[in-house]
């Protein structure tokens, strides 16, 4: 996992609960306090879930409100950091469908060929007339995570569609399959 996501997960954290709970999520996973993430450094997977678990239980935060804050986050910071991949997508479907070339983008920097795979690997977008199918493989298990990042980039763009699962890997499945459904005009 790349280091934004942790980042933005200790920046979250830190805004709400202050540096003392932000340092103790560093802990966690076994960062020194004084260890700045970096953006395009690569952290263990395993990591980042201990390190969610830690915020959920500093913040008080049933799952959907945790990541429904994070992606709140994310998106906010993303807005500010990259504009172009918000004023170059005219509606959310747009947005949603460049998504795992924006992600990849990320790995360009990743030297170690197994790393940038198993960040590579982890989206593949479906097109359909009415929704976009997005499989998605990771062993951190956030497709929670992607689908508040989808509620979120919707509202941005004032649209609306329902996002549901047919295969999740939190329920055994070999990968998670989201459906975002747009109503037919």
């Amino acid at each position: 996992m790349l280091g934004l996501i942790p980042k933005i997960l200790y920046d979250m954290v830190r805004a709400r609960v202050g540096d003392a709970a932000a340092d103790a999520l560093k802990e966690s996973i076994g960062l020194p306090v004084d260890r700045t993430f970096r953006l395009n450094d690569v952290y263990p997977d395993d990591g980042f879930r201990r390190m969610a678990a830690a915020a959920q239980a500093m913040l008080k935060m049933p799952d959907r409100e945790l990541w429904d804050a994070y992606a709140d986050a994310f998106c906010r910071d993303a807005l500010q950091r990259w504009p172009t991949w918000w004023s170059m997508s005219k509606s959310a479907r747009e947005l949603l469908e460049r998504q795992p070339t924006i992600h990849n983008c990320f790995a360009t920097g990743v030297q170690d060929p197994a790393a940038r795979n198993a960040i590579t690997d982890k989206f593949l977008v479906e097109r359909r007339q009415d929704e976009l199918v997005t499989h998605y493989r990771s062993p951190n298990w956030l497709c929670a995570l992607y689908e508040a990042l989808a509620r979120w980039v919707l509202r941005y763009y004032g649209e609306t569609a329902h996002i549901s699962q047919s295969r999740c890997m939190n329920r055994g499945d070999p990968e998670c399959e989201i459906h975002i459904r747009w109503a037919p005009n």
